[in-house]
């Protein structure tokens, strides 16, 4: 199978999990209402942030070094497994703490969904850990189950609270945590047979990931911080759960453009990281063709039917999202391309130059951000968070087309020769490499 064919086919199942999510966004936010909305995904922002915090991106530099020293791949993953799951417990604990001292600004949480929070960043990171073991062959049939599964339990759980009308805040964050719990097993049961508890842990190979690691962690917690950081301005500028309500589903909207790319991003780190350079911007230009090509089509099918999208999925309630929901799609369009470059960057062992990137992108939407939200709420904060994007394209964009000799001609749209080769790989089912 082609990587086109695998990345089409893991797409497919991102479309499926999509469609299957914006179900349970729908229902989460007619149950909970703007402010528990705002509550919800406060929380569920810090428990995305931090596991990313805990895993040092030791699963990224797993990828990296199996790639380049297959013969230490088991020596690899079993210094990974006992080095997340040792930090993911000392995280969870952490975050408990967290949540207990600063209850003024994450609200009332029950004891029993704490429990849950507590168990959940070490149940994400051994979740985290079997997917790259199927990443490292390229499993796209059973990586795209395990994103099913995980989704589909999701959504199951979300339904039978809503029908019960016992959906609030805390069950829909037990809902959060256990489809994490459903992916981690079912990810541990396929990659069993690649673990041997027999190999133990070794120091040497701890500090050579964990150095590589990270390295790569700040690029991608600082894309995540990019990701949450205005929401935690808007909780704390204007204490207002409600705020961050209209502002979170204005944001879900406009990430649909990046949505696809999730999946096929760990895939482009896999492949750029075993490619010579001779072969590398050619892929690279190809890969940003097809994403600008991409983005723009959805960037203007939400800005033409934004609002009624709202309507759609949240109802009336929400409207207040929708302007800024326009101003925020441009600019996911932007960061698709932005992910792009920050993989090809971490895949050639230079994640620094993307950190350096995210931090000044960070630090302007943040200081747009304290500029703008007091004077104009949520819509400020759509503005700050637009300009930090077009930011922090330009200097990943300037970064690349420097070290890897891209055009930024080459990378926009795509071109005749370009769909006559995907329409090629498409057809051929015989497994070939994909130098294109």
């Amino acid at each position: 199978m082609s990587f086109l064919r695998k990345a089409i086919l893991v797409n497919s199942t991102e479309f499926i999990c999509l469609c299957l999510g914006i179900v349970q966004a729908s229902i989460i936010a007619r149950a909970l209402g703007p402010e528990g909305v705002g509550q919800y995904d406060l929380i569920r922002s810090m428990l995305i942030l931090v596991p990313q915090i805990c895993c040092l991106g030791m699963p990224m530099s797993f990828l990296y070094h199996s790639q380049r020293d297959p013969q230490k791949t088991g020596k690899y993953l079993m210094t990974m497994i006992w080095s997340m799951l040792f930090m993911g417990t000392f995280g969870g604990i952490g975050l408990v703490l967290l949540m207990l001292t600063k209850a003024h600004y994450f609200g009332y949480v029950p004891w029993f969904v704490l429990i849950a929070i507590g168990f959940y960043v070490p149940v994400l990171l051994g979740r985290v850990i079997a997917r790259n073991v199927l990443l490292i062959r390229i499993e796209a049939r059973r990586l795209s189950l395990l994103r099913i599964l995980s989704v589909a339990g999701f959504i199951g759980m979300v339904l039978i609270f809503y029908s019960a009308s016992i959906l609030r805040v805390p069950q829909a964050l037990l809902c959060f945590f256990f489809a994490s719990l459903i992916a981690a097993v079912m990810g541990w049961r396929w990659s069993r047979h690649y673990i041997d508890f027999s190999i133990k842990p070794s120091w040497k190979i701890t500090k050579q990931i964990g150095f590589l690691g990270i390295r790569l962690s700040w690029a991608d917690m600082m894309v995540l911080v990019n990701a949450q950081l205005n929401i935690f301005i808007i909780k704390y500028l204007l204490n207002s759960f409600e705020s961050v309500g209209y502002f979170s589903r204005a944001q879900r909207i406009a990430m649909l453009v990046v949505t696809a790319g999730h999946a096929v991003w760990p895939l482009l780190f896999s492949r750029w990281a075993s490619l010579t350079q001779e072969k590398l911007t050619n892929h690279v230009e190809k890969s940003l063709r097809f994403a600008s090509s991409l983005s723009v089509i959805i960037v203007v099918g939400i800005l033409l039917t934004g609002k009624w999208i709202v309507l759609l999925l949240y109802g009336k309630e929400f409207l207040p999202s929708v302007i800024p929901m326009m101003i925020l799609v441009p600019g996911a369009g932007m960061y698709l391309l932005s992910r792009i470059l920050i993989q090809l960057l971490g895949s050639r062992g230079s994640p620094e130059f993307a950190t350096v990137a995210l931090i000044i992108g960070a630090a302007s939407n943040a200081t747009l951000c304290m500029l703008f939200i007091p004077g104009n709420g949520i819509i400020g904060a759509a503005w700050a968070s637009t300009a930090g994007n077009i930011i922090l394209l330009t200097i990943l964009m300037l970064i690349a087309g420097k070290k890897y000799d891209l055009s930024i001609i080459q990378c926009v749209f795509l071109r005749k020769p370009d769909l006559k080769s995907i329409i090629e790989q498409l057809h051929y089912k015989k497994t070939r490499n994909d130098n294109q």
